[in-house]
């Protein structure tokens, strides 16, 4: 019988197990990350002895819910059980107070989340490309900046994450918020991220666009940002990579 229940750190073989089946990017590390920081944000289905689906919701105080790790393995699909994560995420969300709860989906959840009430925002995409190896630099972030491009404090967060970080297929870049493509230039050819490199962003910011072109980058993969909730105040033309689809 399915048992939904919170995962923990002695799932982490099937979590792995279902990322890397559907072919995203994370490592042990990352799943870690998020039971580090939202314990009880971490929801899972129990099938068969394993965990099959999975779910994320991470808090940013009350003004901001994230969803994501929304995964279910190929054979247990159609079960009801992307369902049953959605309902539990936002329950998760409402019991704290959270005033806007947002999303990246992918053509196939979209329909998915607007029977939930999320509507769309804007386009983000994933873009690959190669980075050459260079000394990384130590940035110091603008915090303030950072508050206003994403509508709230993700210090937490980005303490952990700094501006890049490994992955299954390739190194990652990001999170990157900047008031110039100049800025943005060297934050991402210094960030740490070489060789083959994953860079999420919002097509609403054409610098960032622009500069994902001009460095030889290409997008691979669209999702749709969506948001349940009243709109939180945001400036994403500041935002050239994201902190990820986990993350927002």
């Amino acid at each position: 019988m399915a048992l939904l229940r919170a995962f923990t750190a002695a799932d982490l073989g099937d979590l792995m197990t279902l990322s890397t089946t559907v072919g995203w990017n994370q490592l042990e590390e990352d799943w870690l990350r998020l039971l580090e920081l939202e314990p009880a944000g971490c929801f899972g289905v129990e099938e068969d002895g394993r965990i099959v689906t999975s779910a994320t919701a991470f808090t940013y105080g009350r003004e901001l819910g994230w969803i994501g790790m929304v995964l279910t393995l190929p054979d247990y699909r159609g079960r009801g059980f992307a369902r049953q994560m959605m309902e539990a995420t936002l329950a998760y969300c409402d019991g704290r107070g959270v005033q806007c709860v947002k999303l990246d989906a992918t053509d196939l959840g979209r329909p998915v989340y607007e029977k939930f009430g999320f509507i769309e925002e804007y386009v983000v995409e994933r873009w690959k490309g190669t980075l050459p190896v260079a000394e990384k630099r130590h940035f110091t972030r603008d915090w303030a900046l950072d508050r206003i491009a994403f509508g709230t404090d993700r210090r937490a967060l980005l303490e952990r994450t700094g501006f890049s970080r490994g992955g299954r297929l390739a190194s990652y870049v990001g999170p990157v918020v900047c008031r110039t493509a100049e800025e943005a230039r060297e934050q991402i050819l210094y960030s740490g991220a070489a060789g083959t490199v994953f860079w999420d962003l919002p097509l609403v910011n054409e610098h960032a666009v622009e500069l994902a072109r001009e460095l030889g980058f290409a997008p691979v993969r669209r999702l749709w940002r969506m948001r349940r909730g009243a709109p939180i105040a945001e400036k994403p033309e500041f935002v050239f990579a994201l902190a990820g689809f986990e993350y927002g």
